[in-house]
């Protein structure tokens, strides 16, 4: 019971970081339940059950106006709101797509998967080190092209060891939208990939009806709602490419040790 319930908090620390929570997460699993990796990783998606929320209730004025803008406007919508849409219709099937080709992997590679994770990790905190600001847009200039970018940056995060926020905070960054309100955006348009994600996994292969899984998600939620702020405040401060790829080599040597 214990290294489940220290499994939320894990999830409830490093969702809020630009580093793979889904990666560590299902490493941390493998290691510690001696489980395979494919399960780890859907034990990972699962654990956004409970950080969706803790994000739901830090965001609930915006959700809250874009809820009413969505039921309100008559199909005049917002540039938020349209960047929002066109990011999730786009990140949903290629997260998808790429899950299950990510599932068939790792039932083939076994604990082979925890290197290329650990790469993964690699290129996020390469890109993270070499990101710039080149312009300063506020969300109200966002457009089309923002969206699919985004979308895209978003769909193929769903590779363990792939930042899901880091990935979305570059690539906005580079579109050179206001890095001030990339984190709100990075976060608002996690919702509901993740959360789909997580009741499908939690349905089809059982999380839904564990205790202890049940119990894991509701530590990452209260957790998760006390550490948002606090680290959103420091991961919109620091530069973390370079503790992402310490992370990243850690990985890899775990995975290269448990295959020798």
């Amino acid at each position: 019971m214990i290294p489940m319930l220290l499994m939320g908090v894990c999830q409830g620390l490093f969702e809020w970081l630009p580093v793979s929570s889904e990666g560590m997460i299902a490493t941390i699993y493998s290691f510690v339940f001696e489980k395979s990796y494919q399960e780890s990783i859907q034990f990972a998606l699962w654990l956004h059950l409970g950080t969706v929320p803790s994000a739901a209730i830090v965001f609930r004025k915006s959700l809250w106006n874009l809820t009413l803008e969505l039921t309100n406007s008559k199909g005049q919508y917002s540039s938020k709101l349209k960047f929002l849409l066109t990011s999730t219709v786009i990140s949903a099937p290629i997260g998808f797509g790429i899950y299950i080709g990510v599932d068939e992997l790792t039932q083939v590679a076994g604990s082979l998967f925890m290197i290329f994770v650990g790469v993964a990790m690699l290129v996020t905190g390469l890109v993270q080190l070499r990101y710039r600001v080149f312009n300063d847009r506020p969300a109200s200039e966002l457009n089309f092209v923002d969206g699919i970018v985004a979308g895209i940056a978003q769909g193929v995060s769903v590779i363990p060891g792939f930042s899901r926020s880091g990935m979305t905070i570059s690539a906005l960054t580079l579109r050179g939208i206001d890095r001030r309100e990339i984190l709100a955006l990075s976060y608002i348009m996690s919702m509901p990939v993740s959360l789909g994600a997580a009741l499908w996994i939690g349905i089809t292969q059982g999380f839904a009806w564990s205790v202890e899984a049940l119990l894991s998600a509701v530590i990452a939620f209260v957790v998760g709602l006390f550490t948002i702020k606090l680290l959103i405040s420091v991961s919109s401060k620091v530069n973390l490419g370079l503790f992402i790829i310490v992370m990243g080599l850690f990985i890899i040597v775990g995975g290269i040790v448990t295959n020798v």
